[in-house]
């Protein structure tokens, strides 16, 4: 637990460092509002700052500059709320507004826009299925012998496959499809949909599972499917052209984000909001840089996660505050669309 006063150095190093890229000396802090001390006073706490392993002196002549575990303790015990811009804030409601009728429209337009308006690589994934369950099913009616199987998971992931019959598609079979269906797998987890399993509910609509083979068999598809985890990166080339990281950062950046299953396990890893400074990702590849992650909720759980990579030096308030407004506004989409 650090001082008052000792805080407020902190916070003003970490600040200017991360705008200015600069070391930061005693002089520069006596003009803090309040401090009411010593230029000695100052540095006997900034090299106190040092031993403690929150600073670093760069050049024996040079001022401070802080470390990983600086920036960690600012951004999670001292830096500030800046809400988003009322500008910023429609625009990003309109963009979201028309993605689309799918989560995985409105995810895609996200990660655009995230990238588009913060100038990072942004990534979006659709929720783990490991906990998903079938929502609603619902068969539409195509051709005289077509028709299109639509399930809707608790995570609001909307799949849909068309399939041919043996049978002439009327409005009444349709209609007796939903009913059935619905009333046979609704709430049921999307891993026990096997063969097996299908298998066994055929036989139990007896006379109606003339009917019914090749809906079983498309659901069954559309729910394999259903449980492999997208994800959807925008902007990753961004990172080529940022003064703030060298080469080899870059090159290892957007190595990482071309390796889809590592992307997924680094986003999926846990449940709470986290930023992962260089290597407390646990990847090699992501030593230079940043990924702000935030779970998006669905019902008011956890679900997918919508993340920026960015160079360890950066604007972590006004890009959190984006992160954070972008996935209110994407909860609240994919909610309307699990509650019709």
């Amino acid at each position: 637990m650090l001082a008052e006063r000792k805080k407020r150095i902190l916070t003003a190093i970490v600040e200017s460092f991360l705008m200015t890229g600069e070391p930061v000396g005693s002089k520069t802090l006596m003009s803090l509002e309040g401090l009411n001390c010593s230029s000695a006073t100052i540095r006997n706490d900034m090299a106190d700052l040092t031993a403690r392993g929150f600073l670093t002196q760069p050049h024996t002549s040079a001022g401070r500059i802080p470390t990983v575990k600086g920036c960690r303790y600012y951004i999670d015990n001292l830096m500030p709320h800046i809400p988003i811009e009322p500008r910023l804030r429609d625009y990003i409601d309109a963009r979201l507004m028309k993605a689309g009728d799918t989560p995985e429209k409105i995810l895609r337009e996200a990660s655009a826009l995230l990238s588009e308006v913060s100038g990072m690589a942004a990534v979006t994934t659709t929720p783990p299925a490991e906990n998903a369950r079938i929502h609603r099913i619902r068969i539409v009616g195509i051709g005289r012998h077509t028709a299109m199987a639509v399930v809707v998971t608790t995570t609001g992931d909307v799949k849909s496959s068309l399939f041919r019959t043996s049978f002439i598609v009327t409005d009444e079979i349709t209609a007796m499809f939903d009913l059935t269906l619905n009333k046979a797998l609704a709430g049921v987890p999307l891993s026990q949909i096997t063969k097996g399993f299908m298998q066994t509910l055929a036989a139990s609509f007896k006379e109606l599972a003339l009917f019914l083979p090749e809906v079983l068999i498309v659901i069954m598809e559309i729910a394999e499917k259903a449980q492999v985890t997208e994800l959807c990166i925008s902007g990753s080339a961004k990172l080529l052209f940022m003064p703030e990281l060298d080469p080899v950062s870059s090159r290892g950046a957007i190595s990482f984000l071309g390796d889809t299953k590592s992307v997924a396990s680094l986003l999926l890893r846990s449940k709470e909001n986290r930023i992962y400074m260089g290597t407390e990702s646990g990847f090699a590849e992501l030593s230079g840089v940043s990924a702000i992650t935030l779970r998006y909720t669905i019902n008011g759980t956890p679900a997918g996660t919508i993340a920026l990579f960015t160079p360890l030096r950066a604007d972590y308030p006004r890009l959190i505050s984006l992160i954070r407004y972008t996935a209110e506004i994407v909860s609240s989409l994919i909610d309307e669309l699990v509650d019709i």
